[in-house]
């Protein structure tokens, strides 16, 4: 995962002002550019949210009626599984995707020419039809994620992955009728941190303690548009997790103060409206065995939530070191907008209109 700090200005000079957008594409080993043949309509949708990144686009006018075959061999090279790579860039490219194809479409009409739309997932929608059922409750957390997302790097799904220091719960786990990407989504909200991928790098760390902004944008410098939202839909002010110790004796832990990470000097939903102090979650969870193993849940339950009391989007021009899971800063708007702000979605799009990047973001406090 890109932990580097850029300028607009400098991708600037590093694409050579963001003129000729250019695609570069890996099907199932063979490399094609969009100097060679019209790929249409691509998008690329990276998320920080635990569900699968995707990619769709379609190539169109590379069928030979007069020989009846596609050029550059697509038909044999567009297979159901095959390695899927997307860059993108203008002079120079830089990754933007990597999984597999998931889907693809061989389309014939009259009316228009042969295309073909593809659609590709990334390394966690292979481990979403992994069901292997039961560890027994024999191995720690850690050491079953880890042989979990090993599982997609021997495939040839993704390349790489980053765990983090998962600490706070000792408890053996069993997994039983639960595929792998739901488990890994269940162990992230158990321990507080992200699950998603980027450029075929699994991420299973916590990433919101990181503000350092990936990149600082504003009108003035490639930022097109961009709205905040603040709400209090779903805020709380208290998180009570209750649970059993081994001895079947009720245990309970509480998280009443956010703490995830505050660039922004600003205040959570329940310090700007008190009264949501009375607002209280309980849950009870069959995975806590201490009452420290409960304060640790609620207070990465009530971390989840916050992050939920700013939303927000925005779009700039094409730029592929923009990724999910890192910060943005916004600058040149007024002093309640201008801020850092969690990247929770990006998208790519190529089409007629040329090369652009839209983002979402969130946050657990505001000004």
């Amino acid at each position: 995962m890109d932990t580097a700090t850029y300028t607009y200005q400098q991708l600037l000079t590093k694409y050579s002002n963001c003129i000729t957008p250019i695609l570069e594409l890996t099907i199932g080993g063979k490399k094609y550019t969009s100097k060679e043949i019209p790929i249409m309509n691509l998008e690329v949708e990276l998320t920080a949210d635990g569900t699968a990144s995707g990619c769709t686009f379609s190539v169109d006018s590379q069928f030979k009626a007069e020989a009846s075959k596609w050029a550059h061999d697509f038909d044999k090279n567009v297979k159901a599984g095959a390695e899927l790579a997307v860059k993108a860039g203008y002079e120079t490219t830089k990754e933007i995707f990597f999984g597999y194809v998931d889907e693809y479409s061989f389309q014939y009409s009259g009316d228009e020419s042969p295309r073909i739309e593809i659609s590709g997932l990334d390394g966690l929608g292979y481990l979403m039809g992994q069901r292997e059922p039961i560890y027994g409750g024999k191995k720690q957390a850690p050491a079953l994620v880890k042989e979990i997302i090993k599982k997609c790097i021997s495939a040839g799904f993704a390349k790489d992955y980053k765990i983090g220091d998962l600490k706070g719960f000792e408890t053996p786990i069993i997994k039983e009728q639960i595929d792998d990407w739901s488990f890994l989504n269940l162990m992230a909200g158990r321990y507080g941190v992200s699950l998603f991928v980027v450029d075929g790098e699994i991420v299973f760390d916590d990433v919101v303690s990181n503000t350092a902004p990936i990149i600082t944008l504003s009108i003035r410098d490639g930022l097109r548009n961009f709205t905040k939202r603040v709400s209090l839909a779903h805020q709380v002010g208290k998180v009570e997790i209750w649970g059993r110790d081994v001895k079947q004796q009720p245990i309970q832990g509480i998280a009443d103060s956010v703490t995830a990470k505050n660039p922004n000097n600003g205040k959570s939903a329940a310090e700007l409206v008190p009264k949501l102090k009375q607002s209280v979650l309980r849950e009870y969870n069959e995975y806590v065995r201490t009452a420290e193993e409960c304060k640790k849940l609620a207070q990465n339950r009530l971390n989840e939530i916050a992050m939920g009391l700013v939303s927000g989007e925005g779009e700039c021009i094409g730029l592929p070191e923009i990724i999910p899971g890192r910060y943005i800063e916004i600058e040149g708007l007024d002093d309640a907008t201008n801020g850092k702000y969690f990247i929770s979605k990006v998208k790519h799009r190529f089409d007629q209109s040329g090369y652009t990047t839209s983002f979402e973001v969130k946050g657990a406090t505001t000004r």
